[in-house]
């Protein structure tokens, strides 16, 4: 009973109250079909344990995360519109107005076929987390969702369809009665012998119940076990949708705005009616604070602090604010030359000046003393008593009181002194002497933009800041103000504590005292480079910029920013105006207040929630740990960001295998990784709020992608030993069978032809493996780095050349035509094997018949190899390499050019690389021309070596000769 007498003592209060008061509006944003919603007849929200917000339309079901909508069709529903919304076992589950029931699972809605409608909507809740409870108008059916098949219906008498539920119970009226249901069983809680109105809604507060009804006066009653007493706190043509408890707070949502109250039913918010002119459907709070206002006819309107106020004058943009006659009341000025005041308590607007004149009102100074207005337009106005008693034929920017009537002003031309009365034109006798008149007017300054005045009456020094930069006069001297030798070009200025403080458009703020300036920094360097206006209160120096409001605390040296995130409007700040503790901002969209001493600081930390893994585009469970195939090498991570306040200001980073952060570009909400090689992956994905708090939780994701069997080393350890066993068991035989034929003709020449013969073929089969052995590494090195088309290309080349190889060693000569075709198999080999680094080229003289001219085998190949490694593979690029034959008289001659570094310099490298360092090639060939000589006469096999040089004696290559006397058959 102690709560009734105290909500009867009330009642009048709260409705005159409710109806004295304007309209005003906390600051939103919309969403809407314009932004992503469906559509913008909202019916119900709510936010389940992850943060995601569900959103029950005319159309469906859709889940926001603050920058993505998901929508949830459901094909079976007679009629798309869904309301309700519960979570159960991380489903979310509603109801159409048909009665269904649909659960949301594998991004679609599901009919529960288990729950059968009466053909409406009845109104449902949970209890005990899992059990649907259900009223009709003759029963109470249960339905468990974890054993859909156990449900029951328990038949009442008639049931009042006004239900409450309250953790693990429900309480609904029957026949008068109040009822409490447990999920098993009902217990009476009273019995009332009254008619009970027609209740739609119930809430308990305070251990006492208060029902609602839709519609009449009064809308709702207190109910005990004796009494039911109406209590008036809503007018009465008022039709309610919604009753919602809000931790302290009673929202009511009705066809005609919002309205709070405590749970004591007194008025919250000085019983202001929210967003009057739309019909509010279902309010929550989401766990950031940030308030969700869902409409029938406007979407949704999500309001960030539901303290930061917007006032409208009709549909003007505030432009400048001056303080008024008392300190509740403000003066404002509009893009339409209009000007009125906004008294904070009454939040009433009156009319001080309507202006024929249009322009934008760019200041306004308000003197309490003379009660006079002055106006900076197109031109400056002078008002009293709201009429206009001068003008000044001056775009006006900012005026500064000099003294009594008398003021300095900043206009489009310069810097410029009037007075509100001619009577009274005084001004200080040290700023006399810096007057220029001209056509009538004085000026400080002309033919300069002026920006803005200030006057400090404490020191007596006046401040101007123009085109021309930030200039002082006082009674002992008068200059500019430089930083760095440097002029300052002020937007703005103003006096905190002593200190004059000088906004610039793009160099920051500077502090400056005794006339000299310094550049503010705070702790973080937070300050804005870009400032338009200043205004400084005895404890903040506050700073206006794009969309942007700053809080600088001298003492602490502190900045706090104020941003959309923190409730004010995405529009340009025109003027700031701090009073009572109380900020009021001009801006495009209104007049935006709020208190002083707001901290602007999000501490709930984001939350991430990883939405889909994909494997080349196939979707993966990815709370498993995955072992993945090699191809299997394509990941695409899609996640949510689930913080509401400033979603886009939000930065999200991820790393890979625990190295450096990565950030993402704004508004990115999914991760592609392409192509990864095999190993072990560990993802992680982290995000930081606008405020620099941290996600608690990051995204983590691991998976291994296995190596490709071509890769592995028992591979590479079996092909290289298959390899190397066929090679040796063939060469092995290739050699036996030579030295067998070797023995054959050593016992049928004489024993110096004997000797001389077996010189030669022991060094070239010393020769034969070398090459070979030098082929095999190449192959080899093919193999380890996957390169499988040129392995697979150089293999074949070089069992074609192997073949030639041992064809010749079995011939004392060959035709020239079968040592050019070595040559060039040996030459594209070595080619593949630099990576087309090498560049070649044959010339064959017209004259010379290659079929018929036959020479000792295997003679050029050791210097064509020798111009290749000593003289070209030391050059860094564009090897050249020319190999002509030419017929000269019974010889051919042969010439084996490159543009390598030359003979000195491969020595020099070759020592520094390998201290006892020869040719075995070149040095077995040498070997091989003496004992070929021995059996000629006139006519020996010769060599010339010629080092090139270019004109400043640097080497440019080698160049080595061949002639070799052939014979016209074998």
């Amino acid at each position: 009973m102690y709560y009734l007498k105290k909500y009867l003592t009330i009642l009048i209060f709260v409705v005159s109250g409710t109806l004295q008061l304007n309209a005003q509006n906390p600051v939103s944003r919309s969403i809407t079909n314009q932004n992503g919603l469906p559509s913008n007849t909202v019916y119900n929200m709510l936010q389940d344990k992850n943060g995601f917000i569900w959103i029950g339309h005319d159309k469906g079901l859709s889940r926001y995360d603050g920058n993505t909508f998901q929508h949830f069709i459901a094909q079976a529903q007679q009629g798309k519109s869904v309301s309700n919304l519960m979570e159960i076992n991380n489903s979310i589950w509603c109801q159409d107005f048909s009665g269904n029931f649909y659960y949301s699972k594998n991004e679609i809605l599901n009919k529960e076929t288990n729950l059968k409608t009466y053909g409406v909507y009845a109104s449902a809740g949970l209890i005990n987390n899992n059990t649907i409870s259900i009223f009709n108008y003759d029963s109470l059916r249960i339905f468990n969702v974890n054993n859909p098949k156990q449900k029951k219906a328990i038949y009442l008498n008639t049931i009042k369809q006004a239900v409450w539920y309250e953790k693990d119970n429900c309480y609904f009226f029957s026949s008068n009665n109040l009822l409490k249901f447990d999920g098993n069983k009902i217990d009476t809680i009273f019995k009332h012998k009254t008619k009970l109105p027609n209740f739609a809604f119930l809430i308990q507060v305070n251990d006492n119940f208060i029902g609602f009804t839709k519609t009449g006066f009064p809308l709702a009653y207190l109910i005990d076990d004796n009494n039911v007493k109406p209590i008036n706190i809503l007018k009465n043509d008022l039709l309610i949708q919604e009753v919602s408890v809000i931790e302290n707070e009673i929202w009511i949502s009705t066809t005609s705005g919002a309205f709070c109250f405590n749970k004591n039913l007194q008025p919250l918010y000085n019983g202001h009616c929210f967003f009057e002119q739309n019909s509010i459907s279902k309010i929550i709070k989401d766990r950031e604070g940030n308030y969700w206002f869902g409409t029938l006819n406007k979407g949704i309107l999500f309001v960030p602090d539901i303290n930061v106020m917007l006032y409208k004058y009709s549909t003007e943009s505030i432009t400048a604010l001056s303080t008024y006659t008392n300190s509740n009341e403000v003066l404002a000025g509009t893009t339409s030359n209009l000007i009125f005041s906004f008294n904070s308590l009454t939040n009433k607007f009156n009319t001080i000046v309507s202006n024929d004149t249009k322009g934008e009102v760019f200041y306004l100074y308000y003197d309490k003393k003379s009660q006079t207005i002055l106006s900076c337009a197109n031109e400056i106005y002078c008002y009293k008593n709201g009429v206009l008693v001068k003008q000044e034929s001056l775009a006006g920017k900012v005026v500064a009181k000099l003294h009594e009537e008398t003021y300095a002003v900043a206009f489009s031309g310069g810097i410029s002194l009037i007075t509100t009365n001619d009577k009274a034109k005084t001004y200080p006798t040290w700023l006399q002497k810096n007057i220029i008149e001209k056509d009538g007017k004085l000026y400080l300054e002309k033919d300069s933009r002026g920006r803005t005045v200030y006057f400090d009456t404490l020191n007596q020094t006046l401040y101007t800041a123009t085109a021309r930069g930030l200039q002082y006069f006082n009674s002992k001297s008068n200059g500019y103000i430089l930083q760095n030798n440097t002029p300052i070009y002020a937007s703005s200025l103003a006096l905190v504590k002593n200190a004059l403080y000088a906004g610039t458009y793009t160099d920051g703020l500077f502090r400056i005292e005794n006339y000299k300036s310094q550049l503010v920094k705070n702790t973080n360097n937070e300050i804005s480079k870009s400032i338009y206006k200043l205004y400084g209160d005895n404890k903040y120096l506050w700073i206006g910029g794009d969309e942007l409001l700053q809080r600088y605390d001298l003492l602490n040296n502190t900045i706090i920013n104020y941003t959309s995130a923190d409730g004010l409007p995405k529009a340009e700040i025109k003027d700031i105006l701090v009073q009572n503790e109380k900020v009021y901002l001009a801006t495009t969209d209104g007049l935006v207040i709020f208190n002083s001493n707001k901290s602007s600081i999000n501490k709930i930390r984001p939350t991430l929630q990883l939405n889909k893994f994909l494997v080349n585009e196939k979707l993966k469970n990815y709370d498993s740990v995955y072992n993945l195939n090699p191809n299997e090498n394509n990941i695409e991570l899609f996640f949510s960001l689930l913080s509401f306040k400033d979603n886009l200001a939000n930065t999200i980073s991820y790393r890979i295998n625990n190295e450096g952060w990565k950030s993402l570009p704004t508004g990115v909400r999914n991760l592609q990784l392409a192509s990864l090689g095999s190993g072990k992956y560990e993802i992680e994905i982290k995000a930081v709020n606008e405020d620099g708090i941290e996600t608690s939780k990051t995204i983590f994701v691991r998976f291994t992608i296995d190596t490709p069997f071509y890769k592995k080393l028992w591979f590479y350890t079996l092909i290289s030993g298959l390899t190397l066993l066929g090679m040796y068991t063939y060469f092995k035989q290739k050699l036996n069978a030579e030295k067998k034929n070797n023995d054959l003709l050593a016992q049928k020449i004489k024993l110096e032809n004997e000797l001389h013969q077996s010189v030669l073929t022991s060094i070239k089969s010393q020769m034969n493996p070398h090459f070979i052995f030098n082929a095999l590494n190449t192959i080899q090195s093919y193999i380890y780095t996957s390169d499988k088309e040129n392995a697979s290309l150089y293999l074949g080349k070089f069992s074609e050349l192997t073949r030639t190889i041992l064809d010749m060693s079995n011939k004392e000569r060959i035709s020239l035509a079968e040592e050019i075709k070595a040559l060039q198999l040996y030459v594209d080999l070595e080619q593949l094997r630099f990576n087309d680094k090498l560049q070649y080229t044959f010339s064959i003289d017209n004259n010379l018949g290659t079929e018929n001219v036959f020479i000792p085998s295997m003679l050029i190949q050791p210097y064509v190899e020798n111009a290749i490694k000593h003289g070209l593979m030391h050059k860094k690029n564009k090897w050249q390499l020319k190999i002509s034959f030419e017929k000269n008289v019974n010889a051919v001659k042969v010439t084996i050019d490159d543009n390598g570094v030359g003979r000195k310099t491969s020595e020099a490298i070759n020592r520094q690389k390998f201290k006892k360092h020869e040719s075995f090639a070149l040095g077995a060939n040498q070997k091989r021309l003496e004992l070929l000589n021995k059996g000629l006469n006139d006519t020996n096999i010769s060599l010339q070596i010629i080092d090139k040089k270019d004109d400043y004696g640097n080497a440019t290559g080698t160049t080595m000769i061949l002639n070799i006397p052939f014979v016209s058959s074998t």
